[in-house]
């Protein structure tokens, strides 16, 4: 069952397709699909969603029903996409693909699925339009989360205000303990680290720190730094003691 989208009243050249999540609002009766799936991934949408931000015509990928639109009236369901599922979907969802690409003239398109997701979209390449660039976001959790929001603003996460972090006189904190490092400390600590970590080192999912010619992650660099293991603090906490530190921190 669907109900008229207030979304496909409004022209918008902005497509994302997004997977479903698998935590779900358990409650009774319909919910749009919008408001029934709850990941980390749906709470941007509706964040975004209820500020006066440009439309976005969004369709969910649901192993369940296939290609649905945001306001699609679902059920509570627990349904898990795999390889045969998405297979027999494909041909089913990359007819309604077909379709809405041919609604109207969109420009940008960003997908975000799991690798069964995108099994089931497969072939999609044949029929983009060539003024559509479409922007596949890769990587974990987090890094797709970082893409999603990037796209949806048209700007990077608050993360980025990092620069305006002032730096004082070097003595910075993290959970009560107290850094005090010049900047040629900090790397001289990072590569002996490098040296037996190399792996856990170069774990890098939305943010990155370069030493010398290698790209470390954040949190890995600040637990060298302070012995707190990385489960004690998050990538924000991170990237501010770095930069007010004085080590520059980028996005990938």
């Amino acid at each position: 069952m669907c109900i008229k989208s207030v979304e496909a009243c409004i022209r918008t050249d902005r497509l994302l397709l997004i997977g479903c999540s698998q935590r779900k609002r358990n409650d009774s009766g319909l919910l749009t699909a919008i408001n029934r799936y709850d990941g980390p991934s749906f709470r941007v949408l509706r964040r975004y969603l209820r500020s006066s931000n440009p439309p976005v015509d969004i369709r969910i990928l649901s192993a369940e029903h296939g290609l649905i639109p945001s306001d699609y009236l679902l059920p509570y369901y627990d349904r898990k996409m795999t390889v045969g599922r998405a297979r027999y979907l494909n041909p089913i969802i990359i007819s309604s693909l077909e379709k809405i690409l041919s609604s109207q003239s969109y420009k940008s398109c960003l997908i975000s699925l799991g690798c069964y997701y995108l099994e089931s979209i497969k072939g999609y390449e044949e029929f983009i339009p060539l003024q559509l660039k479409v922007q596949v976001a890769n990587g974990g959790i987090g890094r797709k989360l970082s893409i999603l929001y990037d796209w949806l603003y048209g700007k990077s996460s608050s993360l980025n205000s990092f620069e305006s972090f002032p730096t004082f006189d070097k003595k910075v904190y993290l959970r009560g303990i107290e850094i005090s490092l010049t900047q040629q400390q900090i790397i001289e600590v990072a590569r002996k680290a490098i040296a037996s970590e190399t792996g856990k080192a170069m774990q890098c999912q939305s943010w990155y720190v370069k030493i010398d010619k290698q790209l470390v992650a954040p949190k890995w660099l600040v637990s060298q730094l302070t012995g707190l293991p990385v489960n004690r603090f998050v990538t924000k906490e991170a990237c501010r003691v770095l930069t007010q530190l004085g080590i520059r921190v980028q996005r990938i």
